[in-house]
């Protein structure tokens, strides 16, 4: 932890407090109010205070005010989410430990109430959004699969009768620039549209390269939107809307907005992990990593890419006001390629070289050595959903919605680790003939693939009844029926001492030779033979079978269902209160690891929670709001990828269930002591543990000698550990935040000073507790100015972000042992101080 940083954060609170105190004393009564937000939390218009639901809610304005730009900045100032940079939101600790296809999220997205597979549309700029909604515990009856942790509603704005546009420019450091411009109006009567664009640029990363490669964190981004709406009829509201995303960046969802803050491993012949098939490219290297001294700072001779293309949305909404009720019919496509790739040796080593090395069968020295090693990562997805709901329209006592819900999903997912400039590695032969196998053109050394088809189906409805004055019963009961079918294929290549030993031992070619001969392996990798035989006789694997182009393939399949639902009873005494118990059930479908290695067992079943939940929303004097949650959640069926131990010292990727147990406390205010200033903030403790999972291999300490392990038994090299009372990964245990903003008013317009300050608690990657694991806690303090013209046409806004330069982790990951004793640490960065202008103009 920064002390300094301690120091003058704590100084912001107390100059906060210092300025409440004073403004309450000098406050007048008058009839301010804090400004009502409506929202669609339940899937009809709201206000926020007044849905039986713990929500957290921040307007296009709110964003700009507060500097929320993007789904960190969103996880970071709203209480029990966590957001690591792999596409993994967490909320209450329920998240995913894997994006293995075959697995499925755990907090729902929703882009005007159509599913999206991916995080990145909560960091569309807010130019295009009207509101985002972030709901906290299970959605089950209204949102259904997937959102067993909560849901984000992403609000995007609509066409306008009348015709006015905005546009909006920002610079700052980093080489960073965006332009972004919107206009709406009508058409003709009745008919409406809405066109928009956003070019966004970074030119210098946030990791600098001092190697030959380019930063880490350059972003290329545009975004295209167009909307056309149209009345048909008085009663009913047609809209069309499309988006299009484009992404070329050395920075994108995924695993390169990280450094690894170890020495280079210099005495192992071989990598780690899976980077064992090959030959450690860092072997007897004499560079120091730069960042083990400065995680912000790297050397590599490639540069690091995370790429989308070929990417469209298409959402389409229809409204009918029927009188006594609304009927709403919601469709959506959406299709994308994702690419990251990058340097899997973190160094700028080139040049071909030599490592002395030795098996069984005597010593040797491999030549030809290549360092240049490469990572790939390619998601192929596409997927359409519809639902159809009617809701009742009316001011009695009965309210209700129900509606039928249809989702379809294909997807692909090739990814591995490949070697370049090592013509073995091109022209494998085969362990079983000895012979040359099925070509390996780039070099792979570890190529895992999966495809997946996803349907499913569901109907829902849900009534408010008002029984009593004052009192408020709430009932929903949903059906989900999932379906899911695909393949998982895995070939492994390997030149390595442990491969110049096989060839040896079954084709009888000397050490000096099969040093720079490469052996597809992949059947004595996942069954211990040099046959497919060996495979067939396991019962795992009964369905596998050889790939025309090498490997093995398989495949997986499965049906769930679930009935989720949720019982409530809320007491609104006065329109400034609302109190509320409610209990709610939610689901995850089961699934499996495809695209991980052929695990022996991939299948685990489904996840179930039963929530118990007692909220307060309540205002004071129209200046003071104070919304509160208490939770308790039993956790049923945790979804987890575990190392077993599979017979003796072996052992295997399991996808196992576990239980937990989550409880917290939950916490948000906001205060306008006077007119002109406004004080926010939130707290959420979270008591989140594993209940019951034994016994598990930790595949990074594999002799749970790391401290915080828990061993119970086991083998010396691959030693069991009991995870009972352990931490569920991303959930810190305390998370504040505490903000203010004042506003002097100007007969030519007015400013807007504010501040944002964030503690953040440590936490872990992973269900294991060792403290590798752990990312420390944090602060983050955040800067704006904003100047707003008396007539509303321009605002122009001054920011510094992360303003004490903070160096903070979303996660820690270790990675085996080196040969030198140590674990090689990987971290995912958390942007460094920024600052910059923007300037905004409407018309």
């Amino acid at each position: 932890m920064n002390t300094p940083l301690r120091l003058r954060s704590l100084f912001i609170m107390g100059a906060s407090i210092a300025a409440m105190s004073a403004a309450t004393q000098a406050a007048a009564q008058d009839a301010f109010t804090i400004e009502e937000l409506v929202v669609t939390a339940e899937k009809r218009e709201q206000s926020l205070q007044d849905v039986p639901v713990a929500v957290t809610a921040y307007t296009s304005e709110k964003r700009d005010i507060m500097g929320v730009a993007t789904v960190e900045d969103l996880a970071r100032v709203t209480p029990s989410v966590a957001y690591t940079n792999n596409d993994r939101l967490s909320i209450r600790g329920f998240g995913r430990l894997t994006n293995a296809i075959g697995t499925d999220p755990s907090v729902a997205l929703y882009s005007d109430g159509i599913f999206s597979n991916s995080m990145a549309d909560s960091s569309t700029p807010s130019l295009f959004i009207e509101r985002t909604e972030i709901l906290r515990g299970p959605q089950g009856t209204l949102y259904g699969r997937n959102s067993i942790g909560g849901a984000l509603n992403i609000i995007g704005k609509r066409p306008s009768d009348t015709f006015k546009g905005e546009v909006r420019g920002a610079l700052g450091n980093y080489g960073s620039w965006r332009t972004d411009a919107l206009v709406t109006g009508p058409i003709t009567e009745g008919l409406r549209f809405l066109i928009g664009g956003s070019v966004e640029r970074r030119d210098e990363g946030f990791i600098e390269n001092v190697g030959p490669g380019g930063d880490t964190s350059a972003m290329k981004r545009y975004i295209v939107e167009a909307q056309i709406e149209a009345d048909l009829g008085e009663n009913i509201t047609a809209r069309l809307r499309y988006t299009k995303f484009d992404w070329d960046d050395s920075y994108g969802v995924g695993n390169i907005h990280e450094s690894v803050i170890t020495p280079y491993d210099t005495r192992s012949p071989t990598g780690i992990e899976n980077s064992a098939l090959y030959y450690n490219p860092t072997f007897g290297y004499t560079k120091v990593n730069p960042s083990i001294a400065d995680p912000y700072k790297i050397d590599m001779d490639q540069t690091m890419e995370g790429k989308l293309s070929n990417h469209n949305r298409l959402h389409f909404d229809l409204t009918w006001d029927l009188g006594w009720a609304n009927l709403k019919y919601l469709a959506g496509y959406q299709s994308y390629t994702y690419n990251t790739n990058g340097d899997e040796d973190r160094s700028s080593r080139t040049g071909l070289f030599s490592i002395p090395t030795a098996t069984p069968f005597g010593a040797y020295t491999a030549t030809n050595v290549s360092p240049n090693e490469r990572f790939f990562y390619t998601e192929k997805q596409k997927w359409f959903s519809n639902e159809i709901n009617l809701s009742s329209n009316g001011d009695g006592p009965l309210n209700w919605i129900v509606g039928l819900y249809q989702y379809h999903q294909s997807y692909a997912q090739p990814q591995g680790l490949r070697v370049l400039g090592d013509p073995a590695m091109q022209a494998p032969l085969s362990l079983a003939t000895g012979r040359p196998a099925a070509p390996n053109p780039n070099g792979n050394y570890l190529f895992v693939d999966g495809t997946l088809e996803v349907n499913s189906y569901a109907a829902f409805g849900q009534i408010d009844y008002k029984f009593a004055e004052n009192w408020t019963l709430t009932a929903g009961l949903r059906y989900t029926k999932d379906e899911k079918s695909g393949t998982d294929f895995a070939r492994y290549v390997s030149r390595s001492p442990t491969t110049t030993t096989l060839l040896q031992q079954f084709a009888g070619i000397p050490a000096a030779v099969g040093q720079g001969i490469a052996l597809d392996f992949t059947t004595f990798v996942v069954c211990g033979g040099a046959t497919i035989a060996a495979c067939n006789a396991l019962p795992q694997y009964a369905n596998l079978r050889e790939a025309p182009n090498g490997g093995l393939i398989r495949n997986l399949s499965a049906d769930y269902d679930a009935w989720t639902g949720t019982l409530g009873v809320q007491w609104q005494p006065d329109g400034d209160t609302n109190a509320y118990a409610r209990y709610s059930r939610g689901y995850k479908s089961g699934g499996w690891l495809a695209s991980n290695g052929l695990t022996p067992v991939p299948y685990a079943d489904p996840e179930y929670v039963n929530n118990y939940e007692i909220g307060l929303k309540k205002t004071f004097g129209g200046r003071f709001q104070l919304n509160s949650a208490i939770f308790y959640a039993d956790y049923q069926g945790f979804q987890a990828p575990l190392r077993v131990i599979i017979s003796g010292s072996t052992t295997g990727t399991q996808f196992l269930n576990l239980d937990a147990r989550n409880w917290g406390v939950e916490l948000e205010g906001q205060w306008a002591p006077i007119d002109n200033l406004m004080v926010f903030g939130s707290y959420a403790y979270i008591n989140a543990e594993v209940t019951n999972g034994c016994c598990f291999v930790d595949v990074n300490d594999p002799t749970a000698s790391a401290s915080g392990a828990k061993p119970v038994g086991g083998t010396p090299t691959a030693r069991t550990q009991n995870l009972e009372g352990n931490r569920l990964p991303m959930t810190p245990e305390n998370k504040f935040t505490l903000g203010a903003n004042y506003t002097f008013d100007f007969d030519i317009g007015s400013l807007t000073l504010g501040g944002t300050y964030t503690y953040t608690d440590s936490m872990q990657t992973s269900i294991f507790m060792q403290k590798n694991y752990t990312a420390p806690s944090n602060e983050i303090v955040d800067f704006r100015a904003l100047w707003k013209d008396s007539q509303d046409r321009f605002t122009i806004i001054g920011y510094v972000k992360n303003a004490f330069d903070e160096v903070a982790y979303q996660s820690s990951t270790p990675t085996g042992l080196t040969g030198s004793g140590d674990y090689r640490r990987t971290v995912k960065l958390n942007f460094p101080r920024t600052y910059g202008v923007e300037f905004q103009y409407r018309f």
